[in-house]
């Protein structure tokens, strides 16, 4: 891959003033050649990332399963992901909103209770007893190194391989978050919940003692919310 100069990639950051971008790198093997199973459409839809400030910028969408984020294509033609998420409000893609944050990736939101939202992210991960040293397996690198100009947040999604002597078999898995009133993520547990709605401590502590929630259940959790929102 070509270097592109630092003043290049000044003056993209200055016409582009609301993408601040890295280029995504796929570093699996077997999904970066080929957008069956690690793309959530089959192709990139219309779609609007929607600004803080009130603007919007339209964009061809889709998102990745193996990054756990929204990609859009450049003039260029190159896949990029959006690293300014704290200038994000939210994305709208194909009738689904999704909501973002540095180090967590972009969730779709899945229903509305009250102040606090319920989002889902679905994810690839490696089957198999992560634990073993000897199974193939990615890691996300929050420490890699962006272009200085473009250096908005550390989560580039660059993946490295640790093994490469058998090929990885990989799995979907979803976790759920709340989203409180300030647009913070929590992972759906019972201690988070506890948390949000802190002024209900004894009625929701009374609810987990009757009821054995699941938290990777979305039927549970709507209805868990449900409860809450009506204390």
């Amino acid at each position: 891959m070509k270097k592109t100069p630092v003043l290049l990639l000044l003056v993209i950051a200055f016409l582009q003033p609301d993408f601040i971008v890295a280029k995504a790198k796929h570093n699996c093997p077997e999904l970066s050649h080929s957008a069956e199973g690690k793309y959530q459409f089959d192709e990139f839809k219309d779609g609007k990332v929607h600004f803080k400030n009130g603007k919007f910028t339209k964009a061809k969408l889709n998102y990745n399963y193996l990054l756990g984020a929204i990609e859009f294509i450049s003039n260029g033609k190159d896949t990029l992901i959006i690293t300014n998420k704290s200038r994000v409000d939210y994305i709208a893609l194909n009738e689904s909103i999704f909501y973002s944050q540095e180090g967590q990736g972009d969730m779709e939101l899945v229903a509305e209770f009250g102040t606090v939202l319920l989002a889902k992210k679905t994810h690839l991960v490696i089957k198999g007893n992560k634990a073993n040293s000897s199974e193939q397996k990615y890691i996300s690198n929050p420490e890699s190194v962006t272009p200085t100009s473009l250096l908005i947040s550390n989560q580039t999604g660059e993946f490295r391989w640790q093994n490469t002597t058998a090929k990885p078999e990989y799995k979907y898995k979803t976790d759920y978050f709340l989203i409180d009133q300030n647009r913070l993520f929590h992972l759906a547990k019972k201690s988070n919940f506890l948390k949000i709605y802190g002024k209900h401590r004894s009625a929701l502590s009374d609810y987990f003692r009757k009821n054995d929630v699941d938290f990777n259940n979305q039927d549970a959790l709507r209805s868990l919310l449900r409860y809450c929102s009506s204390l």
